[in-house]
Protein backbone atom coordinates (compact mmCIF):
# COMPACT_ATOMS: atom_id res chain seq x y z
CA UNK A 1 0.00 0.00 0.00
CA UNK A 2 2.65 2.21 0.74
CA UNK A 3 4.27 1.82 -2.76
CA UNK A 4 0.63 2.37 -4.27
CA UNK A 5 0.62 5.79 -2.21
CA UNK A 6 4.32 6.47 -3.85
CA UNK A 7 3.33 6.09 -7.26
CA UNK A 8 0.43 7.69 -7.03
CA UNK A 9 2.10 11.06 -5.18
CA UNK A 10 4.91 10.77 -8.41
CA UNK A 11 2.00 10.52 -10.77
CA UNK A 12 0.05 13.66 -9.50
CA UNK A 13 3.85 15.22 -9.70
CA UNK A 14 4.16 14.41 -13.03
CA UNK A 15 0.75 15.94 -14.19
CA UNK A 16 1.25 18.98 -12.21
CA UNK A 17 4.67 19.21 -14.23
CA UNK A 18 2.61 18.65 -17.24
CA UNK A 19 0.11 21.36 -17.00
CA UNK A 20 2.51 23.97 -15.92
CA UNK A 21 4.32 23.23 -18.89
CA UNK A 22 1.04 22.76 -21.08
CA UNK A 23 0.56 26.38 -18.94
CA UNK A 24 3.80 27.56 -19.92
CA UNK A 25 3.24 26.78 -23.63
CA UNK A 26 -0.27 28.58 -23.69
CA UNK A 27 1.39 31.56 -22.65
CA UNK A 28 4.37 31.57 -25.04
CA UNK A 29 2.11 31.35 -27.85
CA UNK A 30 -0.28 34.10 -26.33
CA UNK A 31 3.08 36.10 -26.24
CA UNK A 32 4.04 35.22 -29.84
CA UNK A 33 0.89 36.39 -31.03
CA UNK A 34 0.66 39.24 -29.16
CA UNK A 35 4.18 40.61 -29.89
CA UNK A 36 3.31 39.73 -33.55
CA UNK A 37 0.14 41.85 -33.28
CA UNK A 38 2.46 44.80 -31.63
CA UNK A 39 5.15 44.68 -33.80
CA UNK A 40 2.57 44.35 -37.10
CA UNK A 41 0.65 47.69 -35.38
CA UNK A 42 3.65 49.24 -34.72
CA UNK A 43 4.39 49.03 -38.72
CA UNK A 44 1.38 49.49 -39.39
CA UNK A 45 1.19 52.89 -37.40
CA UNK A 46 5.02 53.85 -39.02
CA UNK A 47 3.57 53.07 -42.46
CA UNK A 48 0.84 55.21 -42.26
CA UNK A 49 2.51 58.48 -40.83
CA UNK A 50 4.53 58.07 -44.05
CA UNK A 51 2.04 57.65 -46.13
CA UNK A 52 0.45 60.83 -45.29
CA UNK A 53 3.52 62.41 -45.29
CA UNK A 54 3.56 61.31 -49.11
CA UNK A 55 0.08 62.86 -49.65
CA UNK A 56 1.88 65.72 -48.31
CA UNK A 57 4.55 66.29 -51.10
CA UNK A 58 2.28 65.41 -53.74
CA UNK A 59 -0.29 67.92 -53.00
CA UNK A 60 2.93 70.39 -52.43
CA UNK A 61 3.79 69.22 -55.93
CA UNK A 62 0.29 70.28 -57.37
CA UNK A 63 0.41 73.43 -55.66
CA UNK A 64 3.62 74.45 -56.89
CA UNK A 65 1.93 73.42 -60.73
CA UNK A 66 -0.97 76.02 -59.93
CA UNK A 67 1.52 78.60 -58.50
CA UNK A 68 3.50 78.14 -62.01
CA UNK A 69 0.40 78.41 -64.37
CA UNK A 70 -0.91 81.67 -62.57
CA UNK A 71 2.85 82.83 -63.02
CA UNK A 72 2.19 82.03 -66.50
CA UNK A 73 -0.56 83.53 -67.11
CA UNK A 74 -0.06 86.26 -65.17
CA UNK A 75 3.12 87.32 -67.07
CA UNK A 76 2.19 86.20 -70.78
CA UNK A 77 -1.37 87.13 -70.95
CA UNK A 78 -2.97 90.45 -72.21
CA UNK A 79 -5.06 90.75 -68.82
CA UNK A 80 -6.98 93.51 -67.25
CA UNK A 81 -5.70 94.88 -63.54
CA UNK A 82 -8.51 92.69 -62.04
CA UNK A 83 -7.42 89.56 -63.49
CA UNK A 84 -3.94 90.18 -62.67
CA UNK A 85 -4.13 90.77 -59.19
CA UNK A 86 -6.08 87.88 -58.86
CA UNK A 87 -3.70 85.44 -60.63
CA UNK A 88 -0.87 86.85 -58.67
CA UNK A 89 -2.96 86.31 -55.42
CA UNK A 90 -3.40 83.18 -56.78
CA UNK A 91 0.27 83.02 -57.56
CA UNK A 92 0.98 83.47 -53.54
CA UNK A 93 -1.42 81.17 -51.67
CA UNK A 94 -0.54 78.42 -53.99
CA UNK A 95 3.12 79.14 -52.75
CA UNK A 96 2.43 79.75 -49.29
CA UNK A 97 -0.13 76.27 -49.47
CA UNK A 98 3.07 74.10 -50.86
CA UNK A 99 5.34 75.44 -48.17
CA UNK A 100 2.81 74.27 -45.61
CA UNK A 101 2.41 71.01 -46.62
CA UNK A 102 5.76 70.58 -46.84
CA UNK A 103 6.66 72.22 -43.68
CA UNK A 104 3.81 69.58 -41.73
CA UNK A 105 5.40 66.53 -43.84
CA UNK A 106 9.11 68.15 -41.84
CA UNK A 107 7.15 68.15 -38.58
CA UNK A 108 5.90 65.21 -38.97
CA UNK A 109 8.98 63.48 -39.76
CA UNK A 110 10.66 65.42 -36.87
CA UNK A 111 7.93 63.49 -34.36
CA UNK A 112 9.18 60.55 -36.23
CA UNK A 113 10.92 57.76 -33.70
CA UNK A 114 11.98 54.33 -33.99
CA UNK A 115 9.82 51.67 -31.53
CA UNK A 116 13.56 49.91 -31.54
CA UNK A 117 16.60 50.48 -30.94
CA UNK A 118 19.12 49.34 -34.11
CA UNK A 119 17.14 50.17 -36.86
CA UNK A 120 20.00 52.27 -38.36
CA UNK A 121 19.92 52.32 -42.16
CA UNK A 122 16.23 53.44 -41.66
CA UNK A 123 17.06 56.56 -39.48
CA UNK A 124 20.08 57.58 -41.91
CA UNK A 125 16.99 57.72 -44.70
CA UNK A 126 14.91 59.50 -42.13
CA UNK A 127 17.27 62.19 -42.45
CA UNK A 128 18.68 62.56 -45.79
CA UNK A 129 14.92 62.84 -46.14
CA UNK A 130 14.49 66.16 -43.79
CA UNK A 131 17.77 67.31 -45.86
CA UNK A 132 15.85 67.01 -48.84
CA UNK A 133 12.93 68.65 -47.69
CA UNK A 134 15.08 71.85 -46.43
CA UNK A 135 16.75 72.04 -49.83
CA UNK A 136 13.10 72.43 -51.01
CA UNK A 137 12.16 75.26 -48.86
CA UNK A 138 15.75 77.12 -50.02
CA UNK A 139 14.76 76.20 -53.84
CA UNK A 140 11.50 77.11 -53.48
CA UNK A 141 12.05 80.79 -51.79
CA UNK A 142 14.39 81.72 -54.82
CA UNK A 143 11.70 80.77 -57.42
CA UNK A 144 8.85 82.03 -55.64
CA UNK A 145 11.31 85.51 -55.44
CA UNK A 146 11.57 85.50 -59.16
CA UNK A 147 7.90 84.55 -60.17
CA UNK A 148 7.19 88.03 -57.31
CA UNK A 149 9.67 90.45 -59.69
CA UNK A 150 8.53 89.12 -63.38
CA UNK A 151 5.00 89.82 -62.10
CA UNK A 152 6.23 93.37 -60.22
CA UNK A 153 8.22 94.14 -63.54
CA UNK A 154 4.98 92.73 -66.16
CA UNK A 155 2.47 95.77 -64.33
CA UNK A 156 5.28 98.52 -65.41
CA UNK A 157 5.16 100.30 -68.41
CA UNK A 158 8.35 99.40 -69.23
CA UNK A 159 8.10 96.36 -69.78
CA UNK A 160 9.49 94.32 -72.29
CA UNK A 161 8.20 90.64 -73.35
CA UNK A 162 11.16 89.82 -74.94
CA UNK A 163 12.69 89.85 -71.30
CA UNK A 164 10.32 87.19 -70.23
CA UNK A 165 11.61 83.55 -71.11
CA UNK A 166 9.20 80.78 -70.00
CA UNK A 167 11.73 78.31 -70.36
CA UNK A 168 13.96 79.95 -67.27
CA UNK A 169 11.11 80.05 -65.49
CA UNK A 170 10.04 76.06 -66.35
CA UNK A 171 13.92 74.87 -65.31
CA UNK A 172 13.68 77.30 -61.95
CA UNK A 173 10.32 75.01 -60.96
CA UNK A 174 11.86 71.45 -61.82
CA UNK A 175 14.35 72.46 -59.82
CA UNK A 176 12.12 73.02 -57.01
CA UNK A 177 9.79 70.01 -58.00
CA UNK A 178 13.20 67.89 -58.51
CA UNK A 179 13.50 68.25 -54.34
CA UNK A 180 10.17 66.69 -53.72
CA UNK A 181 10.26 64.28 -56.43
CA UNK A 182 13.58 63.28 -54.36
CA UNK A 183 11.52 63.92 -50.85
CA UNK A 184 9.20 61.67 -52.32
CA UNK A 185 11.42 59.00 -53.74
CA UNK A 186 13.22 58.92 -50.19
CA UNK A 187 9.90 58.14 -48.58
CA UNK A 188 8.86 55.58 -50.38
CA UNK A 189 12.55 53.97 -49.62
CA UNK A 190 12.26 54.91 -45.98
CA UNK A 191 8.40 53.00 -45.90
CA UNK A 192 10.44 49.98 -47.58
CA UNK A 193 13.20 49.90 -45.26
CA UNK A 194 11.07 50.36 -42.33
CA UNK A 195 9.03 47.43 -42.98
CA UNK A 196 12.38 45.11 -44.01
CA UNK A 197 13.82 46.14 -40.58
CA UNK A 198 10.83 44.84 -38.52
CA UNK A 199 10.18 41.52 -40.48
CA UNK A 200 14.22 41.02 -39.82
CA UNK A 201 13.38 41.80 -36.24
CA UNK A 202 10.02 39.65 -36.13
CA UNK A 203 11.58 36.15 -37.60
CA UNK A 204 14.91 36.79 -35.32
CA UNK A 205 11.75 36.84 -32.35
CA UNK A 206 9.94 34.43 -33.80
CA UNK A 207 13.13 32.20 -34.09
CA UNK A 208 13.72 32.27 -30.73
CA UNK A 209 10.00 31.81 -29.94
CA UNK A 210 10.03 28.51 -31.76
CA UNK A 211 13.27 27.15 -30.12
CA UNK A 212 11.93 27.67 -26.75
CA UNK A 213 8.42 25.91 -28.25
CA UNK A 214 10.11 22.86 -29.36
CA UNK A 215 12.42 22.51 -25.65
CA UNK A 216 8.73 22.61 -24.09
CA UNK A 217 7.40 20.10 -26.40
CA UNK A 218 9.87 17.75 -25.74
CA UNK A 219 9.80 18.20 -22.03
CA UNK A 220 5.91 17.33 -22.14
CA UNK A 221 6.83 14.27 -24.58
CA UNK A 222 9.26 13.00 -21.77
CA UNK A 223 6.96 13.65 -19.32
CA UNK A 224 4.16 12.18 -21.14
CA UNK A 225 5.87 9.04 -21.87
CA UNK A 226 7.03 8.76 -18.08
CA UNK A 227 3.19 8.84 -16.56
CA UNK A 228 1.91 6.28 -19.42
CA UNK A 229 5.33 4.03 -18.02
CA UNK A 230 3.93 4.35 -14.45
CA UNK A 231 0.09 3.62 -15.27
CA UNK A 232 1.53 0.46 -16.69
CA UNK A 233 2.76 0.01 -13.51
CA UNK A 234 -0.47 0.63 -11.25
CA UNK A 235 -2.54 -1.64 -14.00
CA UNK A 236 -1.76 -4.70 -11.44
CA UNK A 237 -2.53 -3.14 -8.08
CA UNK A 238 -5.36 -1.36 -9.69
CA UNK A 239 -7.28 -4.35 -10.09
CA UNK A 240 -7.78 -4.79 -6.24
CA UNK A 241 -10.45 -1.95 -6.13
CA UNK A 242 -12.32 -4.64 -8.35
CA UNK A 243 -13.05 -7.08 -5.10
CA UNK A 244 -14.54 -4.19 -3.62
CA UNK A 245 -18.45 -4.27 -3.09
CA UNK A 246 -18.57 -7.27 -5.49
CA UNK A 247 -20.56 -8.92 -2.71
CA UNK A 248 -22.23 -5.76 -1.37
CA UNK A 249 -26.55 -4.97 -2.12
CA UNK A 250 -25.39 -1.48 -1.70
CA UNK A 251 -24.33 0.42 -4.90
CA UNK A 252 -20.34 1.42 -5.23
CA UNK A 253 -18.54 3.52 -7.21
CA UNK A 254 -14.84 4.88 -6.70
CA UNK A 255 -13.68 7.98 -8.92
CA UNK A 256 -10.66 10.01 -9.26
CA UNK A 257 -10.77 13.78 -8.41
CA UNK A 258 -11.66 14.62 -11.74
CA UNK A 259 -15.13 12.33 -11.74
CA UNK A 260 -13.79 9.83 -13.72
CA UNK A 261 -15.31 6.32 -12.49
CA UNK A 262 -12.43 3.83 -11.77
CA UNK A 263 -14.77 1.39 -10.35
CA UNK A 264 -18.82 0.83 -10.12
CA UNK A 265 -19.89 -2.24 -8.51
CA UNK A 266 -22.18 -5.12 -10.42
CA UNK A 267 -24.91 -4.32 -8.01
CA UNK A 268 -26.10 -1.08 -10.25
CA UNK A 269 -27.67 -3.25 -12.66
CA UNK A 270 -30.25 -4.35 -10.17
CA UNK A 271 -31.78 -1.09 -10.29
CA UNK A 272 -30.38 0.73 -13.48
CA UNK A 273 -30.02 -2.37 -16.06
CA UNK A 274 -26.41 -1.59 -16.65
CA UNK A 275 -23.19 -1.14 -14.56
CA UNK A 276 -21.24 2.46 -15.45
CA UNK A 277 -18.44 2.36 -17.73
CA UNK A 278 -15.39 2.00 -15.91
CA UNK A 279 -12.94 5.70 -17.18
CA UNK A 280 -16.50 7.26 -17.82
CA UNK A 281 -17.00 10.53 -16.55
CA UNK A 282 -19.31 10.34 -13.42
CA UNK A 283 -21.15 13.14 -14.75
CA UNK A 284 -22.68 11.28 -17.63
CA UNK A 285 -24.90 9.70 -15.41
CA UNK A 286 -26.04 12.03 -13.20
CA UNK A 287 -28.57 14.28 -14.11
CA UNK A 288 -27.60 18.32 -13.60
CA UNK A 289 -24.19 16.69 -13.61
CA UNK A 290 -22.34 19.85 -13.37
CA UNK A 291 -24.01 20.55 -9.80
CA UNK A 292 -24.04 17.22 -8.56
CA UNK A 293 -20.67 17.06 -8.97
CA UNK A 294 -19.38 20.35 -7.66
CA UNK A 295 -21.58 18.84 -4.97
CA UNK A 296 -19.21 15.88 -4.91
CA UNK A 297 -15.89 17.67 -5.16
CA UNK A 298 -17.08 20.09 -2.45
CA UNK A 299 -15.95 17.13 0.64
CA UNK A 300 -12.30 17.40 -0.14
CA UNK A 301 -10.41 17.74 2.78
CA UNK A 302 -13.51 17.30 4.76
CA UNK A 303 -15.61 14.46 6.22
CA UNK A 304 -17.92 12.10 4.38
CA UNK A 305 -21.41 13.99 3.43
CA UNK A 306 -24.56 12.36 2.24
CA UNK A 307 -26.21 13.28 -0.99
CA UNK A 308 -29.11 12.88 -3.16
CA UNK A 309 -27.98 11.67 -6.66
CA UNK A 310 -30.34 10.68 -9.67
CA UNK A 311 -28.74 8.43 -12.42
CA UNK A 312 -30.87 7.23 -15.81
CA UNK A 313 -31.62 3.84 -15.86
CA UNK A 314 -31.47 1.81 -19.38
CA UNK A 315 -35.04 2.11 -19.61
CA UNK A 316 -34.55 6.24 -19.72
CA UNK A 317 -36.07 7.05 -16.31
CA UNK A 318 -34.59 8.44 -13.31
CA UNK A 319 -33.67 6.66 -10.17
CA UNK A 320 -33.11 8.31 -7.10
CA UNK A 321 -30.14 7.50 -4.60
CA UNK A 322 -29.13 8.17 -1.47
CA UNK A 323 -25.28 8.45 -1.97
CA UNK A 324 -22.53 8.76 1.06
CA UNK A 325 -19.57 10.23 -0.51
CA UNK A 326 -16.41 9.87 1.27
CA UNK A 327 -12.61 11.63 -0.11
CA UNK A 328 -10.05 8.60 -0.03
CA UNK A 329 -7.01 10.88 1.26
CA UNK A 330 -3.73 10.76 -0.29
CA UNK A 331 -0.35 12.11 0.40
CA UNK A 332 -0.58 15.35 2.65
CA UNK A 333 -4.10 15.07 3.30
CA UNK A 334 -4.82 15.39 -0.42
CA UNK A 335 -7.86 13.19 -1.49
CA UNK A 336 -7.16 10.48 -4.25
CA UNK A 337 -10.26 9.38 -5.10
CA UNK A 338 -13.81 9.91 -4.03
CA UNK A 339 -16.16 6.88 -3.24
CA UNK A 340 -20.08 6.75 -3.30
CA UNK A 341 -21.82 4.29 -1.63
CA UNK A 342 -25.66 4.52 -2.58
CA UNK A 343 -29.40 2.89 -2.02
CA UNK A 344 -32.39 3.59 -3.93
CA UNK A 345 -34.61 6.34 -2.70
CA UNK A 346 -36.90 6.75 -5.29
CA UNK A 347 -40.01 5.70 -3.93
CA UNK A 348 -39.76 7.86 -1.01
CA UNK A 349 -38.81 11.12 -3.37
CA UNK A 350 -42.09 10.56 -5.53
CA UNK A 351 -43.90 10.65 -2.39
CA UNK A 352 -41.91 14.03 -1.33
CA UNK A 353 -43.19 15.09 -4.65
CA UNK A 354 -46.05 14.57 -4.46
CA UNK A 355 -46.12 16.19 -1.04
CA UNK A 356 -44.42 19.38 -2.54
CA UNK A 357 -46.93 18.86 -5.30
CA UNK A 358 -50.21 19.01 -2.43
CA UNK A 359 -48.33 21.72 -0.46
CA UNK A 360 -47.39 24.16 -3.33
CA UNK A 361 -50.50 23.67 -6.46
CA UNK A 362 -53.93 23.98 -6.60
CA UNK A 363 -55.52 20.71 -6.41
CA UNK A 364 -58.47 21.99 -8.60
CA UNK A 365 -56.27 23.89 -11.66
CA UNK A 366 -53.15 22.00 -10.90
CA UNK A 367 -51.17 25.54 -11.31
CA UNK A 368 -49.31 27.71 -7.94
CA UNK A 369 -50.76 28.76 -5.52
CA UNK A 370 -51.10 31.12 -2.94
CA UNK A 371 -48.25 29.15 -1.07
CA UNK A 372 -46.24 28.99 -4.16
CA UNK A 373 -46.68 33.03 -5.03
CA UNK A 374 -45.30 33.90 -2.03
CA UNK A 375 -42.24 31.74 -2.31
CA UNK A 376 -41.75 32.87 -5.65
CA UNK A 377 -41.86 36.32 -5.21
CA UNK A 378 -39.52 35.98 -1.78
CA UNK A 379 -36.95 34.43 -4.18
CA UNK A 380 -37.42 37.43 -6.78
CA UNK A 381 -37.36 40.11 -4.03
CA UNK A 382 -34.13 38.27 -2.29
CA UNK A 383 -31.68 37.98 -5.65
CA UNK A 384 -28.64 39.89 -5.08
CA UNK A 385 -28.46 43.56 -6.69
CA UNK A 386 -26.94 43.40 -9.32
CA UNK A 387 -29.50 40.54 -10.73
CA UNK A 388 -32.60 42.31 -9.49
CA UNK A 389 -35.23 43.17 -11.96
CA UNK A 390 -38.68 45.34 -11.58
CA UNK A 391 -41.90 43.27 -10.71
CA UNK A 392 -44.94 43.63 -11.44
CA UNK A 393 -47.70 42.04 -9.48
CA UNK A 394 -50.89 41.79 -11.12
CA UNK A 395 -54.15 40.51 -9.33
CA UNK A 396 -56.96 39.35 -11.81
CA UNK A 397 -61.09 38.46 -10.87
CA UNK A 398 -62.84 37.36 -13.16
CA UNK A 399 -65.94 39.68 -14.21
CA UNK A 400 -69.76 37.80 -13.39
CA UNK A 401 -67.88 34.31 -12.35
CA UNK A 402 -70.99 34.00 -9.06
CA UNK A 403 -73.39 34.12 -12.49
CA UNK A 404 -71.59 31.23 -13.56
CA UNK A 405 -71.73 29.49 -10.50
CA UNK A 406 -75.25 30.31 -10.01
CA UNK A 407 -76.71 29.53 -13.33
CA UNK A 408 -74.94 26.60 -14.27
CA UNK A 409 -73.62 25.11 -11.53
CA UNK A 410 -70.06 24.74 -9.79
CA UNK A 411 -69.10 22.22 -11.68
CA UNK A 412 -69.13 24.45 -14.70
CA UNK A 413 -67.19 26.96 -12.61
CA UNK A 414 -64.74 24.34 -12.08
CA UNK A 415 -64.33 23.41 -15.65
CA UNK A 416 -63.83 27.37 -16.96
CA UNK A 417 -61.30 27.59 -14.02
CA UNK A 418 -59.56 24.61 -15.56
CA UNK A 419 -59.65 25.97 -18.65
CA UNK A 420 -58.84 29.37 -18.22
CA UNK A 421 -55.70 28.21 -15.68
CA UNK A 422 -54.34 26.39 -19.01
CA UNK A 423 -54.69 29.46 -21.11
CA UNK A 424 -53.47 31.90 -18.35
CA UNK A 425 -50.50 29.75 -18.22
CA UNK A 426 -49.69 30.24 -21.89
CA UNK A 427 -50.08 33.99 -22.21
CA UNK A 428 -47.66 34.32 -19.15
CA UNK A 429 -45.06 32.00 -20.33
CA UNK A 430 -41.44 33.14 -20.91
CA UNK A 431 -42.82 36.52 -18.91
CA UNK A 432 -43.36 35.21 -15.88
CA UNK A 433 -45.34 33.14 -13.75
CA UNK A 434 -49.21 33.12 -13.02
CA UNK A 435 -50.96 31.78 -9.43
CA UNK A 436 -54.45 30.43 -8.15
CA UNK A 437 -54.72 32.47 -5.23
CA UNK A 438 -57.99 31.31 -3.94
CA UNK A 439 -61.60 31.11 -6.00
CA UNK A 440 -62.00 32.96 -8.80
CA UNK A 441 -59.11 35.60 -7.99
CA UNK A 442 -55.55 34.84 -9.76
CA UNK A 443 -51.56 36.48 -9.54
CA UNK A 444 -49.85 37.06 -12.18
CA UNK A 445 -45.92 37.75 -11.34
CA UNK A 446 -44.31 39.76 -14.33
CA UNK A 447 -40.67 40.27 -14.30
CA UNK A 448 -38.92 39.69 -17.47
CA UNK A 449 -40.44 42.88 -18.77
CA UNK A 450 -37.74 45.71 -20.25
CA UNK A 451 -40.02 49.07 -20.74
CA UNK A 452 -43.53 50.12 -19.34
CA UNK A 453 -44.83 49.55 -22.94
CA UNK A 454 -43.99 46.02 -22.97
CA UNK A 455 -46.10 45.63 -19.71
CA UNK A 456 -49.01 47.28 -21.06
CA UNK A 457 -48.81 44.92 -24.10
CA UNK A 458 -48.77 42.08 -21.54
CA UNK A 459 -51.64 43.66 -19.28
CA UNK A 460 -53.52 43.91 -22.74
CA UNK A 461 -53.13 39.97 -23.58
CA UNK A 462 -54.22 39.06 -20.17
CA UNK A 463 -57.29 41.49 -20.91
CA UNK A 464 -58.04 39.86 -24.16
CA UNK A 465 -57.74 36.50 -22.61
CA UNK A 466 -60.95 36.64 -20.82
CA UNK A 467 -62.87 38.67 -22.26
CA UNK A 468 -64.50 36.05 -24.59
CA UNK A 469 -66.88 33.02 -24.60
CA UNK A 470 -65.81 29.84 -22.68
CA UNK A 471 -67.63 26.76 -23.70
CA UNK A 472 -68.53 24.71 -20.89
CA UNK A 473 -70.73 22.32 -19.56
CA UNK A 474 -71.46 20.45 -22.84
CA UNK A 475 -71.44 23.24 -24.86
CA UNK A 476 -72.45 25.90 -22.98
CA UNK A 477 -71.75 29.47 -23.50
CA UNK A 478 -70.14 31.75 -21.01
CA UNK A 479 -69.20 35.16 -21.67
CA UNK A 480 -66.47 36.93 -19.08
CA UNK A 481 -63.75 39.45 -18.23
CA UNK A 482 -61.19 40.31 -15.59
CA UNK A 483 -60.85 43.36 -13.43
CA UNK A 484 -56.96 43.37 -12.98
CA UNK A 485 -54.95 45.18 -10.86
CA UNK A 486 -50.63 46.27 -10.58
CA UNK A 487 -47.94 47.14 -8.29
CA UNK A 488 -44.74 47.29 -8.92
CA UNK A 489 -41.66 46.54 -7.07
CA UNK A 490 -40.19 48.32 -4.97
CA UNK A 491 -42.10 51.15 -6.27
CA UNK A 492 -45.00 50.56 -4.90
CA UNK A 493 -44.16 48.51 -1.90
CA UNK A 494 -41.16 46.62 -0.71
CA UNK A 495 -42.71 43.18 0.81
CA UNK A 496 -45.45 40.94 -0.40
CA UNK A 497 -48.00 42.18 1.67
CA UNK A 498 -47.29 45.59 1.02
CA UNK A 499 -47.46 44.91 -3.16
CA UNK A 500 -50.64 42.83 -2.77
CA UNK A 501 -52.39 45.57 -0.63
CA UNK A 502 -51.37 48.08 -3.60
CA UNK A 503 -52.79 45.66 -6.39
CA UNK A 504 -56.29 44.57 -4.52
CA UNK A 505 -56.69 48.58 -4.46
CA UNK A 506 -55.96 48.85 -8.04
CA UNK A 507 -57.85 45.80 -8.80
CA UNK A 508 -61.00 46.92 -6.97
CA UNK A 509 -60.98 50.30 -8.57
CA UNK A 510 -60.87 48.76 -12.60
CA UNK A 511 -63.86 46.33 -10.74
CA UNK A 512 -65.94 49.49 -9.56
CA UNK A 513 -65.66 50.68 -13.37
CA UNK A 514 -67.25 47.80 -14.62
CA UNK A 515 -64.52 45.43 -14.99
CA UNK A 516 -62.49 44.20 -18.42
CA UNK A 517 -59.94 47.26 -17.28
CA UNK A 518 -56.31 47.04 -15.85
CA UNK A 519 -54.89 49.84 -13.86
CA UNK A 520 -52.05 50.30 -12.15
CA UNK A 521 -51.89 51.25 -8.41
CA UNK A 522 -51.56 55.01 -7.13
CA UNK A 523 -51.33 55.97 -4.19
CA UNK A 524 -53.49 59.21 -4.88
CA UNK A 525 -55.70 57.81 -7.10
CA UNK A 526 -56.21 54.78 -4.87
CA UNK A 527 -56.58 56.56 -1.37
CA UNK A 528 -60.57 56.88 -1.59
CA UNK A 529 -60.55 52.31 -1.96
CA UNK A 530 -58.52 52.07 0.68
CA UNK A 531 -60.92 53.55 3.02
CA UNK A 532 -64.21 51.81 1.04
CA UNK A 533 -62.41 48.25 1.25
CA UNK A 534 -62.03 48.46 5.03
Amino acid sequence: MAVFSENKSTRRLIILFTSITVLLVGISVASLLFLNHTMNKLSDSLYSDVYQNSELILNADRDLYQAALALQTTVGGALTSAQRSTLSQEFEDNNAQALQRVNTARYNLDAVKSPFNGMKQSELLLDELRNELDHFGTTLTVWRDNGRELISQRVQKSWNPASYSALTIHTELNEVRESLNQAEDKIDTYASQVMTEFNNLKSSLFAVYSVFLFLLVMVIIYLSRRLISLQNEMQDEQSLYQLIGETMSDFIVLTDPNGLILYASPSHATALGYVPSKGAPLSNYIREAEISWAKLKSVVQSSPRISELRMRSAEGHWVWLETKVTPIAGSRNFPAQFMLVSREITQRKQYEERLHKLAFYDHLTAIPNRAHFKMYMENLINQPEERRQEIAVALLDCDRFKQLNDTLGHLAGDEFLQLLSRELQQTVKGSGQAFRIGGDEFAVVLHRFTSPQMLDELLNRLLQLFNKSWSVNQGSSFHTSASIGVALYPQHGSSINELLRAADLAMYRSKNHGGNEANLYSEHVDKKYSDQRN
